[in-house]
């Protein structure tokens, strides 16, 4: 019988991990699921996933629509791989879209210094190739942060319905154990439009500051008699709390900025300061620094090397990562646990 609390990843991620663990007759029946069925994969072209799946999800191959690219890189909410995964849904009918990455990937371990080579082994010079190869490639560092990215793009495209579940996962290349990195049925979106939004009052508020008149106490017009020291002690200390209350909301829009904003680490960008000069390029991680100093918030200018446009810092920040899952210590299994026998459901 199907657990009424569980949804279809609940159960997939929870058979593959006592079956990684060795354990002996568990199962998962995809015909208590068929409401979420089928699954649209995005996982990379490395040859390693072949005998791993759809076997390490419990599922037969008619109920797992598979779309692959190096790296199961996603490069924006308009991307070929973002139609490709919108025409699954909407032609295929795919339920659910899984973006999964994998261990020792070598996408991960290519410099564009070695790509630049490879090409060049092919016959194909460098002049020939884009300018930026790590955006147009979309090279990444972390097989984690890589998925948590895919999931971001897919759950923003407007190519995607609001309804649709996007799960994040990482499969180990030797042993088939599934990492959840991003729960699609948690409020992951609500979450991120929260922070967003907060972003953009913080911004918003910034601006209005900036366009308010100087204060002036000098320029303040009084009646023409003698007001007295007891008056004009009053409206000093009124003037000292117009200027008090600035600052307090200076400090809070930048607080609040900091508080959220995280960026690519080995992404470069150039600051515009407040003396109008260009600074960097700088990486993700010393613009996080400066933000701790104070140097910068959310409403600087900054733009992304490669790029024209100019935009307030706050714009090019990360979603924070979601939770992880603990991880659980994996245990030797038989050579292949995961295999649909001939005529029998996966996991019977």
């Amino acid at each position: 019988m199907k657990n009424n609390t569980m949804r279809l990843f609940d159960a997939i991620v929870d058979a593959n991990h006592r079956a990684v663990a060795g354990e002996k007759g568990v199962g998962l029946h995809p015909d208590d699921f068929a409401d979420e069925l089928p699954v649209v994969a995005l996982t990379c072209i490395d040859p390693r996933l072949n005998p791993l799946l759809p076997a390490i999800l419990g599922l037969t191959e008619e109920k797992f629509i598979w779309l692959r690219n190096a790296g199961n890189i996603i490069t924006g909410t308009a991307s070929s791989t973002m139609r490709s995964l919108a025409m699954a849904c909407a032609v295929k009918g795919g339920k659910e879209i899984a973006i999964i990455g994998h261990t020792d990937c070598r996408v991960r371990q290519t410099s564009v210094a070695e790509l630049t080579e490879r090409f060049r082994a092919l016959g194909i010079d460098r002049s020939r190739l884009p300018d930026n190869l790590q955006e147009f490639f979309g090279l990444f560092a972390s097989e984690r942060q890589n998925v948590i990215r895919g999931v971001e793009f897919t759950r923003q495209s407007p190519l995607i319905g609001p309804k649709v579940p996007v799960h994040g996962f990482l499969a180990d290349i030797q042993t088939g154990k599934l990492e959840w990195i991003v729960n699609g049925y948690q409020t992951l979106s609500a979450a991120v439009s929260e922070i967003t939004g907060g972003i953009k009052q913080a911004v918003k508020g910034a601006e209005m500051l900036s366009a308010l008149p100087e204060f002036k106490i000098g320029e303040m017009k009084f009646p023409e008699f003698k007001i007295g020291e007891t008056v004009g002690a009053a409206v000093a200390a009124a003037g000292s709390a117009f200027d008090a209350a600035i600052g307090t909301v200076q400090t809070e829009l930048a607080a609040a900025s900091a508080a959220v904003l995280r960026f690519e680490k080995s992404t470069l960008f150039k600051i515009m300061g407040g003396d109008k000069k260009t600074y960097g390029p700088v990486s993700g991680n010393e613009l996080e620094q400066w933000i701790a100093d104070g140097r910068i918030d959310g409403t600087t200018l900054a733009q992304k090397v490669g790029f024209k446009d100019w935009k307030p810092l706050a714009t090019f920040a990360q979603a924070p990562q979601p939770p992880q899952p603990p991880r659980i210590p994996v245990t030797p299994r038989p050579a292949s646990p995961f295999r649909v026998q001939e005529g029998k459901k996966p996991f019977k």
